[in-house]
């Protein structure tokens, strides 16, 4: 039976010491709602049927689930036929057999804590799930079989770790700033704008000093353009000659567009439409500058080479 430790049962209230076991449910990779869950878990507060009758009331203790044995926290979640299937298909037997011997609630939940991250958080997503089956059953009297239910766990957990990743990639893109130059080194930014439709585009660049003034900006319009690859190479040739124009030995050129700074290092796209433009930019970095670097960036530190680009494409 899976009870509270005394001093992690903190009921609330103004004086009530805080619970170190929140914070670190709070950092896992989970909803919210399943966070919750969990810290009620740690605490046993859930209305299981044998804590209803420990708190007085008549009942029937069944496990709704399986019809068999009292419901406590231990069984419900480790020890009935369904959570067993359910940890099975998870391939989490042995550490759920474990977990059902420690018998304080505070406990299972700090030694599940320990685990790894994916492991952590495939074993909270599997309580919730197993905690919502048993309302589903009890409630509607509906059920999914344990394989459905492990394989919902999966997907589920598969699906948060897909929104993770794309929020801390928007977060990173958000926070991500234009910076400066070191001293001694000037920075060009260049873009292209590519209508696929008309095959025209446009390309425009920055180039700026370490203190952030603008040295040179230029823009225009290029037709019968067959790619975006190809205005990309383009715009990136027009700020490179600009600046061999000024006679600057140490450059940093930042594109948003991948393609163009790999083709640079590589010759996976010399027989494209762009190879020979790709030729030519590595002549001119290979004979013009002492010092030569090209950056990928994203796009929203590039914003004032777009607006340019944009530009270039209505100019004549």
């Amino acid at each position: 039976m899976l009870r509270k430790k005394d001093k992690g049962s903190l009921q609330g209230g103004s004086k009530s010491e805080a619970d170190p076991i929140l914070e670190k449910i709070w950092k896992s990779n989970c909803p919210n709602k399943v966070k919750h869950f969990i810290w009620r878990f740690a605490h046993n507060n859930h209305p299981l049927r044998k804590n209803l009758q420990w708190r007085g009331m008549k009942l029937d203790t069944k496990c709704p689930v399986c019809d068999r044995l009292d419901e406590d926290g231990a069984h419900l979640f480790f020890k009935c036929k369904m959570a067993k299937q359910i940890w099975r298909e998870l391939k989490l037997e042995k550490e759920s057999r474990c977990l059902s011997g420690l018998g304080i609630a505070h406990d299972v939940i700090e030694h599940i804590l320990k685990s790894a991250k994916d492991k952590l958080q495939l074993m909270f997503i599997g309580l919730w799930f197993i905690w919502t089956e048993r309302n589903l059953i009890r409630e509607e009297g509906r059920r999914h079989p344990a394989e459905a239910v492990a394989r919902a766990v999966k997907i589920y957990t598969a699906e948060l770790d897909v929104t993770v990743q794309t929020h801390k990639r928007t977060q990173v893109q958000r926070e991500a700033r234009w910076a400066r130059p070191p001293e001694g080194y000037l920075k060009l930014n260049c873009d292209a704008s590519f209508i696929p439709d008309k095959k025209c585009g446009g390309w425009g660049f920055f180039i700026r000093d370490c203190d952030g003034d603008v040295v040179l900006c230029g823009w225009g319009r290029v037709n019968h353009l067959l790619s975006a690859f190809q205005a990309e190479a383009i715009a990136c040739l027009q700020g490179i000659q600009a600046a061999c124009t000024l006679g600057i030995g140490r450059l940093i050129v930042e594109t948003d567009a991948l393609k163009v700074k790999q083709a640079l290092s590589s010759d996976d796209t010399d027989l494209s439409v762009a190879g020979g433009i790709i030729e030519e930019l590595r002549f001119i970095i290979s004979t013009s500058f002492s010092s030569f670097e090209c950056v990928y960036i994203p796009r929203n530190c590039n914003k004032a080479a777009h607006v340019l680009a944009a530009v270039g494409v209505s100019s004549t």
